[in-house]
């Protein structure tokens, strides 16, 4: 719903698909007005409309995969961009290869609602998976590939305006990093895959310990998650600062506006507080009464 092309390159798209044979799933989603009642900025908001569309169309469709084209390139970027942002292990772990949809649930629910999608689970009995097999592949040799068989395209403008943050690092920020390290986007890619590597383990070691507070069947925001801090304190800090994204994550739905400064400053309060103290956070508040630490869903200051 931004721009005015976008009627024209729906159109290119269905005739492709109808040249090779192939159904093609195609609507038309007002994500500006998402961004009005959500509050969400542009990128975000038409995020969260595609992913609860490529979810309708696997339901559609009947089917347990939905093929991204995500490259290579897309990958140094990201990883770059959220390096610039200040992330940990977990965001510098860049685009998985393959990912449960189910995972964008916090993001999806409300879309779900406005655009009337099913869950996919109730056609296949499992969840859609992400995958994206071009990850591995550069922008460079997806475009050779198609200028060697003369397949036609069509680009969006929009990756071409210098508004977007992953737009100036595509074009700006790389080619300069370039000069001090020709093979930067491999470093970067090389960054992505160890970071994945070690949060896989980390995750684990956090989702053990999370398991423990005997949380986990919980339904998401419906009633408040305590425990001891003697707990938390037993845990490395490595440990312990997942545990807590996870416990906003199961309280919140998601962890929208939640920064790593806000779970430091929980992590200190923990370690150092003493008594009563309360902490708001972006739609969760964190209480602590001597031993006892609280974290319910509801309004924040921060």
């Amino acid at each position: 719903g931004f721009r005015k092309e976008a009627a024209e390159e729906a159109e290119f798209v269905k005739k492709a698909a109808a040249s090779l044979g192939l159904p093609a799933i195609i609507k038309s989603i007002d994500v500006p007005s998402i961004m009005e009642k959500e509050g969400f900025s542009a990128q975000e908001a038409a995020r969260k409309a595609r992913y609860a569309f490529f979810e309708e169309a696997a339901y559609d469709a009947g089917a347990n995969k939905v093929a991204l084209a995500h490259t290579a390139d897309d990958q140094a970027e990201t990883v770059l961009m959220r390096l610039i942002r200040g992330s940990g292990p977990l965001g510098l772990s860049g685009i998985p290869p393959v990912r449960n949809m189910l995972g964008d649930c916090p993001y999806l629910r409300a879309a779900r609602r406005r655009i009337g999608t099913v869950p996919s689970t109730e056609v296949t009995g499992q969840p859609a998976i992400i995958i994206r097999p071009l990850i591995d592949c550069s922008r460079k040799d997806v475009e050779g590939y198609i200028s060697e068989n003369g397949i036609s395209y069509v680009i969006d403008n929009s990756n071409l305006k210098m508004d977007y943050m992953r737009n100036r690092i595509r074009m700006e920020l790389i080619p300069f990093l370039e000069g001090y390290n020709p093979n930067i986007k491999e470093t970067l890619i090389r960054v992505a895959e160890v970071s994945h590597r070690d949060n896989h383990f980390l995750a684990a070691k956090a989702g053990e310990a999370f398991g423990e507070l005997g949380v986990g069947s919980r339904e998401l925001g419906v009633e408040p998650i305590t425990f001891n801090v003697r707990v938390i304190k037993k845990l490395h800090p490595a440990i312990s600062s997942r545990v807590i994204r996870n416990i906003i994550a199961k309280v919140k739905g998601d962890m929208r506006k939640v920064s790593f400064r806000h779970i430091s400053d929980i992590l200190t309060l923990i370690d150092s507080g003493e008594g009563r103290w309360t902490l708001h956070l972006p739609d969760v508040t964190v209480s602590r009464e001597h031993d006892i630490v609280v974290f319910k869903k509801g309004k924040g200051r921060r």
